[in-house]
C-alpha cells in the first residue's frame, strides 16, 4: 500500500482541489504521520500536495480563461451551495484577489470557484500561480505538518487499538465519504421537491 501513496495522496488532492467533494484533511494528517515514522519523506509529499493543488488550481483557471460566464454559471450549479456562494464571493474577489485565493484554499468548494473567477477575469496567470503556491504550501504544511508532529501519539492510539496506522487513516475517510454522499442526495432530494 505505501508504495502507491505517492500516488493516492496525489489523486485524492487534485480531486478535492478540483472540486471533486472528497475530504481530504485526514489523508493529510496521515501522511504527516506516516512522514513522522519515517515511512514517507515530508518534502515529498508536500511537493506532491502543491503540485496536485496547483494542476486543479490551473484546470479551473483555463476552463475560466476559456469559457468564462458559462464556466461560473456551471459552478453555481455543480453543488447545492454553490449558486449563492458564487453570487457572495464575486465582490470579496474583485476588491481582495491575493488573500482571497489564498484563503480560498481552506474552504471546501470555494478553491475551484476563486481558480475559475481568476481565469473568468483575466488575471495575471504568474500573479495567479504565485498566490496559488503560497497558498498550496501554508494548506499542505499546515495539515502536513500537524500529521507529522503528532505521528507519535497517532502511532501510539493505532498500536493500542491493534491497527496498522494505514488502517487508522483510511477508516475515517470512508466513513466520511459515507456521510458526505448521504448528505448530498438528502439536498438533492430537498432540492428536486
Amino acid at each position: 500500500m505505501l508504495e502507491h501513496a505517492q500516488l493516492l495522496l496525489f489523486a485524492w488532492v487534485f480531486g478535492n482541489q478540483a472540486g471533486v467533494p472528497v475530504t481530504v484533511v485526514p489523508v493529510l494528517l496521515g501522511a504527516g504521520a506516516l512522514a513522522g515514522s519515517g515511512r514517507l519523506s515530508l518534502t515529498v509529499i508536500i511537493a506532491i500536495t502543491v503540485v496536485a493543488s496547483l494542476g486543479a488550481d490551473l484546470t479551473w483557471y483555463g476552463l475560466g480563461w476559456w469559457h468564462g460566464p458559462r464556466l461560473l454559471k456551471m459552478l453555481g450549479h455543480a453543488s447545492p451551495e454553490g449558486g449563492g456562494l458564487l453570487r457572495k464571493v464575486r465582490g470579496a474577489f474583485a476588491t481582495h484577489h491575493g488573500a482571497f485565493q489564498l484563503s480560498a484554499r481552506f474552504l471546501p468548494e470555494l478553491n475551484p470557484i476563486a481558480a475559475g473567477l481568476a481565469g473568468a477575469t483575466k488575471s495575471s496567470v504568474r500573479h495567479f500561480i504565485c498566490w496559488g503556491t503560497v497558498s498550496a504550501v501554508t494548506w499542505a504544511g499546515a495539515w502536513i505538518g500537524c500529521g507529522y508532529f503528532l505521528s507519535d501519539a497517532v502511532a501510539e492510539v493505532a498500536h493500542r487499538l491493534g491497527v496498522n496506522l494505514i488502517v487508522l487513516f483510511l477508516a475515517p475517510l470512508t466513513l466520511c465519504l459515507f456521510f458526505h454522499r448521504a448528505r448530498r442526495r438528502a439536498a438533492n432530494r430537498l432540492a428536486s421537491s
